[in-house]
Protein backbone atom coordinates (compact mmCIF):
# COMPACT_ATOMS: atom_id res chain seq x y z
CA UNK A 1 0.00 0.00 0.00
CA UNK A 2 1.31 3.29 -1.06
CA UNK A 3 -0.73 6.55 -0.95
CA UNK A 4 -0.42 10.16 -1.00
CA UNK A 5 -3.97 12.35 0.30
CA UNK A 6 -4.65 15.52 2.18
CA UNK A 7 -4.31 15.86 6.02
CA UNK A 8 -7.71 17.70 6.56
CA UNK A 9 -9.39 14.63 4.79
CA UNK A 10 -7.54 12.07 6.26
CA UNK A 11 -8.11 13.71 10.02
CA UNK A 12 -12.15 13.91 9.39
CA UNK A 13 -12.22 10.28 8.52
CA UNK A 14 -10.41 8.85 11.21
CA UNK A 15 -12.50 10.96 13.78
CA UNK A 16 -15.44 9.83 12.67
CA UNK A 17 -14.34 6.18 12.24
CA UNK A 18 -12.57 5.72 15.74
CA UNK A 19 -15.62 6.21 16.95
CA UNK A 20 -17.04 3.16 16.05
CA UNK A 21 -13.89 1.15 17.69
CA UNK A 22 -13.97 -1.00 20.76
CA UNK A 23 -11.31 0.36 22.62
CA UNK A 24 -12.22 -1.89 25.91
CA UNK A 25 -12.73 -5.76 23.98
CA UNK A 26 -11.29 -9.18 24.12
CA UNK A 27 -11.23 -8.95 20.57
CA UNK A 28 -7.89 -6.39 20.11
CA UNK A 29 -8.71 -6.12 16.55
CA UNK A 30 -11.48 -4.21 17.38
CA UNK A 31 -9.55 -1.27 18.45
CA UNK A 32 -8.51 -0.95 15.32
CA UNK A 33 -9.05 0.86 11.83
CA UNK A 34 -9.13 -0.89 8.87
CA UNK A 35 -7.84 1.06 5.55
CA UNK A 36 -7.40 -0.42 2.39
CA UNK A 37 -7.69 0.45 -1.24
CA UNK A 38 -10.81 0.66 -3.02
CA UNK A 39 -11.11 1.28 -6.53
CA UNK A 40 -9.00 4.26 -6.27
CA UNK A 41 -10.04 5.90 -3.04
CA UNK A 42 -8.99 4.85 0.56
CA UNK A 43 -11.88 3.32 2.37
CA UNK A 44 -11.24 3.08 6.39
CA UNK A 45 -13.22 0.59 8.34
CA UNK A 46 -14.42 0.28 12.09
CA UNK A 47 -16.66 -1.85 13.82
CA UNK A 48 -17.32 -2.62 17.60
CA UNK A 49 -19.76 -5.60 16.44
CA UNK A 50 -22.52 -3.59 17.47
CA UNK A 51 -22.27 -0.72 15.12
CA UNK A 52 -19.85 -0.47 12.24
CA UNK A 53 -19.10 2.05 9.58
CA UNK A 54 -16.90 1.87 5.88
CA UNK A 55 -16.02 5.59 4.74
CA UNK A 56 -14.38 6.53 1.63
CA UNK A 57 -12.17 9.30 1.16
CA UNK A 58 -10.16 10.74 -2.10
CA UNK A 59 -6.44 9.98 -2.91
CA UNK A 60 -3.71 9.33 -5.12
CA UNK A 61 -3.11 5.74 -4.75
CA UNK A 62 0.41 4.82 -6.02
CA UNK A 63 -0.01 0.67 -4.99
CA UNK A 64 -3.00 -1.30 -3.82
CA UNK A 65 -2.93 -2.70 -0.12
CA UNK A 66 -4.73 -2.69 3.11
CA UNK A 67 -3.12 -2.81 6.66
CA UNK A 68 -5.13 -2.66 10.72
CA UNK A 69 -3.94 0.23 12.63
CA UNK A 70 -4.72 1.16 16.03
CA UNK A 71 -7.02 3.89 16.21
CA UNK A 72 -6.50 6.23 19.41
CA UNK A 73 -2.80 6.37 18.57
CA UNK A 74 -3.29 7.27 14.77
CA UNK A 75 -6.57 9.54 14.93
CA UNK A 76 -4.41 11.77 17.59
CA UNK A 77 -0.74 12.04 15.67
CA UNK A 78 -2.97 12.79 12.48
CA UNK A 79 -5.20 15.77 13.90
CA UNK A 80 -1.78 17.29 15.28
CA UNK A 81 -0.39 17.39 11.46
CA UNK A 82 -0.33 20.62 10.01
CA UNK A 83 -2.65 20.18 6.75
CA UNK A 84 -1.56 19.40 3.39
CA UNK A 85 -0.34 16.31 1.60
CA UNK A 86 0.93 13.13 3.53
CA UNK A 87 2.27 10.47 2.37
CA UNK A 88 1.40 7.02 3.93
CA UNK A 89 2.90 3.70 2.54
CA UNK A 90 3.52 0.03 4.18
CA UNK A 91 7.12 -1.00 4.44
CA UNK A 92 8.53 -4.56 4.17
CA UNK A 93 8.44 -5.09 8.35
CA UNK A 94 4.43 -4.22 7.82
CA UNK A 95 4.90 -0.68 9.41
CA UNK A 96 2.84 1.87 7.80
CA UNK A 97 5.21 5.13 7.31
CA UNK A 98 3.24 8.52 7.86
CA UNK A 99 5.49 11.16 6.41
CA UNK A 100 4.61 14.80 6.01
CA UNK A 101 6.61 18.24 5.24
CA UNK A 102 7.84 18.39 8.89
CA UNK A 103 6.85 15.11 10.83
CA UNK A 104 7.83 10.67 10.07
CA UNK A 105 6.51 8.77 11.95
CA UNK A 106 6.10 4.66 12.15
CA UNK A 107 2.86 2.38 13.14
CA UNK A 108 2.62 -0.90 14.20
CA UNK A 109 0.05 -2.88 12.04
CA UNK A 110 -2.40 -5.73 13.06
CA UNK A 111 -3.12 -8.64 10.76
CA UNK A 112 -6.14 -8.21 8.34
CA UNK A 113 -7.14 -11.76 8.46
CA UNK A 114 -8.49 -10.57 12.36
CA UNK A 115 -11.09 -7.86 11.04
CA UNK A 116 -14.64 -8.34 10.80
CA UNK A 117 -16.20 -8.57 7.45
CA UNK A 118 -19.01 -5.87 7.35
CA UNK A 119 -21.90 -7.00 5.40
CA UNK A 120 -23.15 -5.25 2.27
CA UNK A 121 -26.60 -4.17 1.70
CA UNK A 122 -29.30 -6.52 0.23
CA UNK A 123 -30.64 -4.05 -3.05
CA UNK A 124 -33.87 -6.06 -2.55
CA UNK A 125 -34.61 -4.60 0.57
CA UNK A 126 -33.62 -1.20 0.57
CA UNK A 127 -35.92 2.23 0.57
CA UNK A 128 -34.82 5.62 0.39
CA UNK A 129 -36.16 8.40 2.16
CA UNK A 130 -35.83 12.35 3.02
CA UNK A 131 -32.65 12.65 4.99
CA UNK A 132 -33.76 15.99 7.28
CA UNK A 133 -37.06 14.56 7.49
CA UNK A 134 -35.55 11.25 9.11
CA UNK A 135 -33.06 12.93 10.84
CA UNK A 136 -35.40 15.55 12.43
CA UNK A 137 -37.10 12.41 13.77
CA UNK A 138 -34.76 10.60 15.13
CA UNK A 139 -33.74 13.96 16.85
CA UNK A 140 -37.20 14.25 18.58
CA UNK A 141 -37.68 10.61 19.69
CA UNK A 142 -34.19 8.63 19.91
CA UNK A 143 -33.20 10.33 23.41
CA UNK A 144 -35.98 8.44 25.19
CA UNK A 145 -35.37 4.83 24.47
CA UNK A 146 -33.05 3.26 27.83
CA UNK A 147 -29.05 3.73 28.03
CA UNK A 148 -28.76 0.50 30.06
CA UNK A 149 -28.67 -2.85 28.58
CA UNK A 150 -30.64 -4.39 31.41
CA UNK A 151 -33.98 -4.98 28.79
CA UNK A 152 -32.33 -4.34 25.57
CA UNK A 153 -35.40 -4.29 24.11
CA UNK A 154 -35.79 -0.94 25.41
CA UNK A 155 -32.02 0.65 24.38
CA UNK A 156 -34.06 0.27 20.61
CA UNK A 157 -36.26 2.73 18.54
CA UNK A 158 -39.01 0.91 17.02
CA UNK A 159 -38.93 2.33 13.23
CA UNK A 160 -42.20 0.96 11.07
CA UNK A 161 -42.72 2.20 7.60
CA UNK A 162 -45.41 1.51 4.95
CA UNK A 163 -45.95 3.30 1.55
CA UNK A 164 -47.40 6.45 3.31
CA UNK A 165 -45.68 6.45 6.39
CA UNK A 166 -43.25 6.21 8.57
CA UNK A 167 -43.10 5.95 12.85
CA UNK A 168 -40.81 6.11 15.08
CA UNK A 169 -41.52 5.07 18.81
CA UNK A 170 -38.47 4.99 21.77
CA UNK A 171 -39.01 4.37 25.57
CA UNK A 172 -37.33 3.76 28.44
CA UNK A 173 -40.39 2.63 30.29
CA UNK A 174 -40.57 5.82 32.54
CA UNK A 175 -40.85 8.14 29.11
CA UNK A 176 -42.07 7.42 25.96
CA UNK A 177 -41.96 9.58 22.70
CA UNK A 178 -43.68 9.05 19.46
CA UNK A 179 -43.52 10.66 16.01
CA UNK A 180 -45.53 9.87 12.74
CA UNK A 181 -44.43 11.26 9.47
CA UNK A 182 -47.04 11.41 6.10
CA UNK A 183 -44.91 10.94 3.20
CA UNK A 184 -45.78 13.04 0.56
CA UNK A 185 -44.43 11.20 -1.82
CA UNK A 186 -44.76 7.22 -0.94
CA UNK A 187 -42.35 4.86 -0.45
CA UNK A 188 -41.40 2.44 -2.62
CA UNK A 189 -41.13 -0.74 -0.74
CA UNK A 190 -39.45 -4.02 -1.28
CA UNK A 191 -41.80 -5.97 -3.61
CA UNK A 192 -44.98 -7.61 -1.93
CA UNK A 193 -44.44 -6.04 1.29
CA UNK A 194 -46.72 -3.48 2.62
CA UNK A 195 -44.37 -2.19 5.96
CA UNK A 196 -41.25 -2.62 6.73
CA UNK A 197 -40.67 -2.93 10.75
CA UNK A 198 -37.40 -2.91 12.63
CA UNK A 199 -35.81 -2.34 16.40
CA UNK A 200 -32.84 -0.41 15.50
CA UNK A 201 -30.36 0.76 18.78
CA UNK A 202 -30.85 4.22 19.43
CA UNK A 203 -27.45 4.64 19.28
CA UNK A 204 -26.97 3.35 16.14
CA UNK A 205 -29.43 6.06 14.29
CA UNK A 206 -28.28 9.17 16.69
CA UNK A 207 -24.86 8.52 14.34
CA UNK A 208 -26.94 8.18 11.67
CA UNK A 209 -28.78 11.79 12.21
CA UNK A 210 -25.41 12.98 13.22
CA UNK A 211 -23.70 11.54 10.18
CA UNK A 212 -26.39 12.55 7.43
CA UNK A 213 -26.49 16.40 7.29
CA UNK A 214 -24.65 16.23 3.80
CA UNK A 215 -27.56 14.14 2.11
CA UNK A 216 -30.86 14.83 0.58
CA UNK A 217 -31.71 11.26 0.76
CA UNK A 218 -31.19 8.20 3.15
CA UNK A 219 -30.82 4.76 1.60
CA UNK A 220 -31.61 1.83 4.01
CA UNK A 221 -31.81 -2.19 3.52
CA UNK A 222 -31.22 -5.31 5.42
CA UNK A 223 -27.65 -7.18 5.10
CA UNK A 224 -27.90 -10.21 2.72
CA UNK A 225 -28.59 -12.15 6.08
CA UNK A 226 -31.68 -10.16 7.43
CA UNK A 227 -29.69 -9.53 10.64
CA UNK A 228 -28.12 -6.20 9.86
CA UNK A 229 -29.49 -2.50 9.40
CA UNK A 230 -27.45 -0.78 6.32
CA UNK A 231 -27.52 2.81 6.19
CA UNK A 232 -26.25 3.78 2.80
CA UNK A 233 -24.74 7.57 2.77
CA UNK A 234 -22.18 9.68 0.37
CA UNK A 235 -19.05 7.98 0.87
CA UNK A 236 -20.31 6.30 3.95
CA UNK A 237 -22.14 2.91 4.72
CA UNK A 238 -23.24 2.49 8.78
CA UNK A 239 -24.05 -0.34 9.27
CA UNK A 240 -26.13 -1.84 13.00
CA UNK A 241 -27.22 -4.89 14.20
CA UNK A 242 -30.93 -5.30 14.85
CA UNK A 243 -32.76 -5.73 18.21
CA UNK A 244 -34.63 -9.29 18.69
CA UNK A 245 -37.26 -9.17 21.17
CA UNK A 246 -41.16 -8.09 21.39
CA UNK A 247 -40.97 -4.04 21.73
CA UNK A 248 -43.87 -2.90 24.72
CA UNK A 249 -47.51 -2.27 23.49
CA UNK A 250 -47.07 1.25 24.05
CA UNK A 251 -50.46 2.49 22.15
CA UNK A 252 -51.83 1.04 25.69
CA UNK A 253 -50.43 3.76 28.19
CA UNK A 254 -50.92 6.63 25.87
CA UNK A 255 -54.31 7.77 27.87
CA UNK A 256 -57.13 8.74 25.69
CA UNK A 257 -59.10 11.51 27.40
CA UNK A 258 -57.41 13.74 30.22
CA UNK A 259 -58.82 15.85 33.09
CA UNK A 260 -56.56 18.97 33.16
CA UNK A 261 -55.25 20.53 30.37
CA UNK A 262 -52.25 23.23 30.68
CA UNK A 263 -51.03 26.11 28.21
CA UNK A 264 -47.28 27.81 29.20
CA UNK A 265 -45.10 29.22 27.43
CA UNK A 266 -41.99 26.87 26.63
CA UNK A 267 -38.96 29.44 27.74
CA UNK A 268 -40.50 30.57 30.98
CA UNK A 269 -41.16 26.68 32.00
CA UNK A 270 -38.02 25.91 31.12
CA UNK A 271 -36.44 28.71 32.93
CA UNK A 272 -38.79 27.37 36.05
CA UNK A 273 -37.25 23.84 35.89
CA UNK A 274 -33.48 25.20 35.13
CA UNK A 275 -34.23 27.24 38.68
CA UNK A 276 -36.00 23.69 40.73
CA UNK A 277 -33.22 21.29 39.46
CA UNK A 278 -30.36 23.27 41.71
CA UNK A 279 -32.49 21.51 44.13
CA UNK A 280 -34.07 18.46 42.62
CA UNK A 281 -30.71 17.50 41.95
CA UNK A 282 -29.81 16.51 45.48
CA UNK A 283 -33.36 15.13 46.07
CA UNK A 284 -33.76 12.36 43.48
CA UNK A 285 -34.32 15.12 40.71
CA UNK A 286 -37.90 15.35 41.67
CA UNK A 287 -39.95 18.52 40.63
CA UNK A 288 -43.62 19.03 42.21
CA UNK A 289 -46.21 20.79 39.87
CA UNK A 290 -48.80 22.78 41.44
CA UNK A 291 -51.85 23.21 39.31
CA UNK A 292 -53.40 26.35 39.63
CA UNK A 293 -56.48 28.31 38.44
CA UNK A 294 -54.38 30.12 36.47
CA UNK A 295 -50.65 29.38 36.79
CA UNK A 296 -48.68 26.61 37.72
CA UNK A 297 -46.41 26.43 40.26
CA UNK A 298 -43.00 24.89 40.20
CA UNK A 299 -41.11 23.63 42.98
CA UNK A 300 -38.65 21.37 44.59
CA UNK A 301 -36.98 20.84 48.15
CA UNK A 302 -33.11 19.25 49.52
CA UNK A 303 -33.16 18.69 52.95
CA UNK A 304 -29.15 19.32 52.41
CA UNK A 305 -29.78 22.74 50.55
CA UNK A 306 -32.79 24.07 50.57
CA UNK A 307 -36.34 24.52 48.64
CA UNK A 308 -37.43 27.09 45.73
CA UNK A 309 -40.86 28.20 44.22
CA UNK A 310 -41.17 29.54 40.81
CA UNK A 311 -45.05 30.36 39.65
CA UNK A 312 -45.41 30.23 35.76
CA UNK A 313 -48.12 31.71 34.03
CA UNK A 314 -50.68 29.70 31.92
CA UNK A 315 -53.69 29.21 30.61
CA UNK A 316 -55.19 26.23 32.91
CA UNK A 317 -58.51 24.40 31.62
CA UNK A 318 -60.07 21.82 34.39
CA UNK A 319 -59.25 20.51 37.83
CA UNK A 320 -56.48 21.67 40.13
CA UNK A 321 -53.87 18.89 40.82
CA UNK A 322 -50.06 18.46 42.69
CA UNK A 323 -47.88 16.28 40.44
CA UNK A 324 -44.63 15.57 40.87
CA UNK A 325 -41.72 14.48 37.46
CA UNK A 326 -38.11 13.65 37.07
CA UNK A 327 -36.64 17.50 36.13
CA UNK A 328 -34.36 15.72 33.90
CA UNK A 329 -37.41 14.05 31.80
CA UNK A 330 -39.06 17.13 31.52
CA UNK A 331 -35.47 19.45 30.25
CA UNK A 332 -34.67 16.73 27.35
CA UNK A 333 -38.22 17.03 26.59
CA UNK A 334 -38.23 20.66 26.07
CA UNK A 335 -35.12 20.55 24.74
CA UNK A 336 -35.93 18.95 21.44
CA UNK A 337 -39.17 21.49 21.28
CA UNK A 338 -39.54 24.08 17.93
CA UNK A 339 -42.77 26.38 19.32
CA UNK A 340 -43.38 28.63 21.62
CA UNK A 341 -45.61 27.00 23.57
CA UNK A 342 -45.99 23.81 25.37
CA UNK A 343 -49.40 21.70 26.58
CA UNK A 344 -49.61 19.53 29.51
CA UNK A 345 -52.22 17.20 29.52
CA UNK A 346 -52.94 15.54 33.15
CA UNK A 347 -55.04 13.30 34.43
CA UNK A 348 -54.23 12.02 37.86
CA UNK A 349 -50.61 12.52 40.36
CA UNK A 350 -49.85 8.47 39.32
CA UNK A 351 -50.96 8.28 35.86
CA UNK A 352 -49.00 9.39 32.60
CA UNK A 353 -48.77 12.56 31.43
CA UNK A 354 -49.09 13.78 28.30
CA UNK A 355 -46.47 16.47 27.00
CA UNK A 356 -47.67 18.26 23.18
CA UNK A 357 -45.09 20.92 21.24
CA UNK A 358 -48.01 23.63 20.17
CA UNK A 359 -45.66 23.44 16.12
CA UNK A 360 -45.45 19.86 15.80
CA UNK A 361 -48.95 18.01 16.41
CA UNK A 362 -47.03 15.10 14.89
CA UNK A 363 -45.34 14.66 17.89
CA UNK A 364 -46.66 12.46 21.11
CA UNK A 365 -44.22 12.53 24.34
CA UNK A 366 -45.38 10.73 27.61
CA UNK A 367 -43.79 11.23 30.78
CA UNK A 368 -44.41 9.14 34.32
CA UNK A 369 -45.21 10.71 37.31
CA UNK A 370 -43.13 10.10 40.44
CA UNK A 371 -44.79 9.42 43.87
CA UNK A 372 -45.03 12.83 46.01
CA UNK A 373 -43.34 11.71 49.18
CA UNK A 374 -45.45 13.38 51.82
Amino acid sequence: MQASLLQENLNIALSVTSRFTALKSNLPILSNILISSDAGRLKLSATNLEMGINYWIGGKIEAEGSFAVPSKEVTEFISYLPSGKIDISLNSKSLLEVISPKAQSTFATSPIVDFPVLPQINDKTAIEIDQKIISDTITQVAFAAATDDSRPVLTAVLCRFTKDSFRLVATDGFRLSLKEIKMVDPLELPQDQDNLTFLIPSRSLQEVAKLAKSSKKLKMGLSVDSHQLIFVLPDMELVSRLIEGDFPDYQRIIPEVFTTKIYLDKNEFSQAIKIASVFARESANVVKLSVKASSIEVSANATQVGQNKVTVDAKVEGDPLEIAFNYKFISDYISICQGDELIIELNEPLTPALFHDSKDPHLTHIIMPVRIQD
